[in-house]
């Protein structure tokens, strides 16, 4: 468990939250799993991260959070190279959601969310985290579960308690890995909403999506990766074409505008049933 000292956290202002990856490349046992990656989530936007498994797109996320050391390249929070923050500040700029939140203690899920205000112990901020946890509940639809032990709820119950320590946090920049893999179709929207809300105010929110049309819906941008590397960067109708996706996917895709929206639905091409 990390130990976050108290002392005075350096001043970045929420306005300049901001998160990128330039030039950077990462390998496993001679295994390059990314190759040259750039890309920049901005304040105020949800930007998506897709592609078929086995792209990068946890890589990339795990580098840009400074839980991975790229051998090239550099990442960057708050426009400062991810190194140069220390753990407690770079805690206090970004939170992230990882794909497994396995926790193997009978903690509540109201002491799971409360762990989120660890890094502003012995700031200012501390006086509201009773606050801040009670809205990070809320967002998610888990006030009624604070009191139930985490290890009794679903897999879906979990993710959402995952998501309001998350939100607890309180951080310009979010980085969330599927934060919609294991929940139902109403809790999947809901999580999307609540990402676009926190852009809404300013943070910068990436999100990494294996469901084409939730980016579509809900990003105002998209980076698609493929074997390490970006090959489109852009808004959902403009990089979200069935060519390139065919391509990427290595199957066919169709890419027609939804009836109401206009937004790009993406699906897999199905031959029509013989009769």
């Amino acid at each position: 468990m990390t130990v976050f000292t108290r002392r005075t956290p350096r001043p970045v202002p929420k306005t300049a939250a901001s998160a990128e990856l330039s030039d950077v490349s990462f390998a496993v046992s001679g295994k390059s799993l990314l190759r040259k990656v750039s890309f920049e989530v901005r304040s105020g936007e949800v930007l998506a991260l897709v592609g078929p498994n086995g792209a990068g797109k946890s890589t990339a996320l795990a580098v840009l959070a400074g839980d991975l050391t790229p051998d090239s390249g550099e990442a960057r929070i708050a426009g400062e190279a991810v190194p140069r923050w220390s753990t407690v500040d770079l805690a206090r700029l970004r939170a992230v959601l990882p794909q497994q939140n396995a926790v193997s203690f009978p903690f509540t899920v109201g002491d799971v969310v409360r762990m989120g205000r660890a890094p502003w112990a012995g700031t200012d901020a501390e006086a509201g985290d009773d606050e801040v946890v009670a809205r990070a509940l809320a967002a998610t639809g888990m006030t009624e579960f604070a009191g139930r032990r985490l290890t009794t709820l679903s897999g879906g119950e979990q993710a959402r308690a995952a998501l309001s320590r998350v939100l607890a946090q309180d951080t310009g920049v979010l980085l969330l890995d599927e934060p919609t893999a294991a929940l139902d179709l109403r809790h999947t929207e809901d999580v999307l909403r609540i990402a676009s809300a926190r852009a809404g105010d300013g943070n910068a929110v990436l999100v990494v999506l294996h469901d084409l049309g939730l980016a579509a819906a809900h990003a105002d941008r998209v980076v698609v990766l493929d074997r390490g590397e970006v090959v489109a960067t852009g808004p959902p109708g403009e990089v979200l074409t069935e060519s390139l996706l065919t391509e990427v996917y290595r199957h066919p895709i169709e890419v027609f505008a939804h009836p109401r929206t206009g937004k790009p639905v993406v699906l897999p091409h199905r031959p029509a049933e013989e009769s």
